[in-house]
């Protein structure tokens, strides 16, 4: 990878957020809910929502009408941070995919930690909590059992896709696929669709951490498909350059995770590539 075609966070912010109106920043990369509302209206696939609290005087007539296995999210987290998925229930607990047991006094609090604002990036963004169907993907590209739910992270530029990699989840990071918190990221070549490199806590590798497997060379399924997902979902969002995830489910196919107005940088790494020469020969 050459030097001098990395993109750094003040570069990224000149040369490709500029692309992005403010308020659309706001409206639609801050806010998960106005996100998927926005992608539904032009039928476009997302996980479905099993309920959304505003504030805590909601959460005091909350029900607890949860069933086994949901994710729970701030509408306006970044980087993971206050998602929270369930395995499974264990009696009146739920577990996580460590086994880890979740009362409903932990979610009590960490709803209430969402409402008000622990998680959220901006402090003027709406502090709301919302369940949504857990997805579920049986194994990941190498063939292994998941650990928790792999994704796929497109960067969009002006319509056309410049780079691409997916977040397979470890042990380390409890089944999120995350790379703050301990996912590898595998780095797809955009135009063929096949792995080249994998990056893991800020490190290249090629092998998966838990189970040893190869993850350069594997060609990721209905690659085309997906990446006209993701150009469209950017396309609708009215954002000029963003990053869309997207997960596969077993049962329903393909769905939108989220839009990023500032997706992570680390892509190149998993790519060894910078941004800088994708966006030339996009």
């Amino acid at each position: 990878m050459r030097f001098d075609s990395i993109l750094g966070l003040n570069r990224r912010e000149l040369e490709l957020i500029s692309l992005n109106p403010r308020p659309l920043i706001r409206e639609i990369a801050q806010d998960k809910l106005a996100c998927k509302r926005l992608l539904q209206q032009h039928g476009l696939p997302v996980p479905a929502l099993i309920h959304a609290i505003k504030t805590p005087r909601h959460l005091q007539a909350f029900d607890w009408n949860l069933p086994a296995e949901f994710a729970l999210k701030p509408s306006g987290g970044g980087r993971g941070c206050g998602i929270l998925v369930t395995a499974g229930r264990d009696g009146a607990d739920w577990l996580s995919h460590g086994g880890r047991r979740i009362t409903r006094i932990d979610l009590r609090f960490h709803l209430l930690a969402i409402l008000y604002g622990d998680f959220s990036r901006e402090g003027s963004c709406d502090h709301i909590a919302f369940f949504e169907r857990k997805m579920k993907t049986a194994r990941d590209i190498t063939g292994e059992v998941a650990l928790g739910l792999p994704d796929l992270r497109v960067i969009v530029r002006q319509g056309k896709a410049v780079m691409a990699m997916t977040r397979i989840p470890t042990r380390a990071s409890d089944g999120k696929a995350n790379l703050h918190q301990g996912a590898i990221g595998v780095g797809i070549d955009v135009h063929s669709g096949i792995t080249r490199n994998a990056v893991l806590e800020g490190q290249t590798r090629t092998h998966h951490p838990d189970t040893g497997r190869e993850l350069v060379g594997i060609q990721y399924p209905d690659w085309p498909q997906l990446k006209a997902l993701a150009i469209r979902a950017a396309a609708v969002s009215g954002l000029g350059y963003s990053g869309v995830d997207i997960v596969v489910d077993d049962d329903i196919g393909p769905a939108i995770l989220e839009i990023n107005a500032r997706p992570g940088l680390d892509i190149q790494i998993a790519n060894l590539l910078g941004l800088r020469e994708a966006l030339t020969t996009a």
